[in-house]
């Protein structure tokens, strides 16, 4: 294979510009080392996986929002591959946002997830065609490591006892985890459910952990105002609970705002704001303390350098929502070093519910108890097992492009 650095200059040197190809794909010169020649997804039970790979054989791989995967794997395939195959990966950004455009009327979770996976794998590219990691193309590191929060559901209360809720926090705190969140799932469809056990759940995990490890709770945009106010300040007298997650509605920020501004602890929100222009809006009219898109939701490394300049202008430190163990958390950790202003820590799951999808890396991001370490190879700094994620693939599909 070629020298990376070779391979770019070799394309400079050939004038490498956009060009609209055939099928609609801003398209370099078909000479150029530096075309997108083939679009791979895998779909796995608990990732969605894209995989882009240039003339010369360089590889860059992303992770999209795996909800609705069937739909979201049919938008790359159908739709998103028109605007990669055939194009400069450093052109992502004009490639991507006339995808964004043209499209954007299908806007919500699934364009922009599906965008993410695809952001992801051409800035993975990029930093592998430069042989460099991808922190160093997002302008330099303030930090080579992250503290994690671990992150766990009950969902809804129907699968997870109290006492096993307890166990999956103790396990945390057995591997050096210092915070531990537990999602309650109430969702809007159950808004305000009776019986609530969030309370419940939040001081049995608290009795058992509280003196190794501080505990919060997402409530999944699940209470009305009143509801949340209510539940806040009785886990603040109770525990001594300092965050709140998305305890409204993602779709009625008055409700969050009035939940801010009541109750003494920092509210998170920002999940499913999908695009830097929809958490502008948050910002404004919510007004949390904290933000948490995630990467894999919010159209990728190129939304998540927006939502970072968002996060400085405003000061508004970004929790980064993170709920997948490969390639997401990967990406997170670079952006994380990025951001000059970041929240005390960012999400990540329970492993041992991820035992199959972790193999597909060749090695595990380097964790000391509570740190994860930015990886330091080229690209996101991960290594995939192809074979492994074919073998663990419900259906993958191969795209190539001709001019």
């Amino acid at each position: 294979m070629p020298n990376r650095r070779d391979v770019l200059m070799g394309g400079m040197a050939l004038g490498v510009s956009a060009a609209f190809g055939p099928t609609g794909a801003i398209a370099a010169p078909a000479q150029s080392d530096l075309i997108i020649r083939e679009l791979k997804t895998y779909r796995l039970e608990d990732a969605l996986f894209v995989r882009l790979t240039t003339d010369s054989g360089i590889s860059g791989w992303g992770e999209c929002e795996r909800g609705v995967d069937t739909v979201v794997d049919r938008l790359i395939r159908d739709y998103g591959a028109r605007y990669v195959l055939g194009a400069d990966p450093f052109q992502s950004t004009p490639a991507l946002y006339d995808l964004f455009y043209a499209e954007h009327d299908a806007l919500g979770g699934i364009l922009a997830g599906a965008i993410a996976g695809l952001d992801i794998a051409m800035w993975d590219l990029k930093a592998r065609i430069l042989d460099v990691p991808l922190w160093r193309l997002l302008g330099g590191q303030y930090r080579n490591a992250m503290t994690i929060y671990g992150s766990f559901g009950v969902d809804r209360w129907t699968k997870m006892t109290p006492q096993e809720a307890v166990q999956v926090a103790e396990k945390f705190v057995d591997r050096g985890i210092e915070t531990v969140k537990c999602r309650m799932q109430v969702r809007e469809i159950a808004l305000d459910p009776v019986p609530d056990r969030t309370v419940e759940y939040a001081t049995a995990i608290h009795n058992a952990v509280g003196n190794d490890a501080e505990v919060f709770v997402d409530i999944n945009n699940g209470y009305s105002v009143k509801r949340a106010i209510q539940v806040g300040l009785e886990l603040r007298d109770r525990i001594g609970m300092r965050f709140y997650e998305e305890p409204c509605s993602d779709q009625n920020h008055s409700a969050t705002k009035q939940v801010v501004d009541a109750v003494p602890m920092h509210v998170i929100a920002g999940e499913k704001e999908y695009t830097p222009f929809q958490l502008q809006e948050l910002i404004t009219y919510a007004d949390p303390d904290y933000l948490n898109p995630d990467v894999i939701k919010h159209m990728g490394i190129t939304g998540m350098i927006k939502a970072g300049t968002l996060s400085q202008v405003n000061q508004k430190p970004i929790v980064l929502h993170n709920t997948r163990p490969t390639i997401s958390t990967a990406a997170s950790l670079h952006l994380a070093s990025s951001y000059p202003i970041i929240g005390p820590f960012m999400e990540y799951p329970d492993e041992d519910r991820f035992p199959r999808l972790l193999s597909v890396m060749a090695e595990p991001l380097r964790r000391e108890g509570a740190k994860m370490f930015v990886p330091e190879g080229p690209g996101l700094g991960i290594e995939m097992i192809e074979e492994e994620v074919v073998e663990q693939a419900i259906e993958v599909a191969t795209l190539n492009y001709r001019r």
